[in-house]
């Protein structure tokens, strides 16, 4: 099963209710796809300080995520 990668605009854009999840096969596919999300109609329209989405390329990175490796419930039984 090939690696799924995705991000969430309201992680790093504190806008709880944006429900967009972007996901894509890599990394730089879910950066690309971001772009164009925030280069949209809708996202200028809910995120207007952003003019330029490329300046938050390391806000993104760092909330890209791989899927199944998010940390849940990852102490020992006896640690509860």
């Amino acid at each position: 099963m090939p690696d799924v990668y995705y991000a969430r605009p309201s992680n790093f854009l504190s806008d709880p209710r944006d429900r967009t999840v972007i996901v894509g096969d890599s990394e730089e596919d879910v950066l690309q796809k971001m772009y164009a999300y925030l280069a949209s109609p809708e996202a200028k329209e809910r995120y207007p300080g952003v003019e330029d989405p490329t300046e938050l390329e390391n806000n993104i990175r760092t909330c890209i995520f791989k899927k199944g490796t998010k940390a849940i419930h990852n102490r020992p039984p006896d640690a509860h």
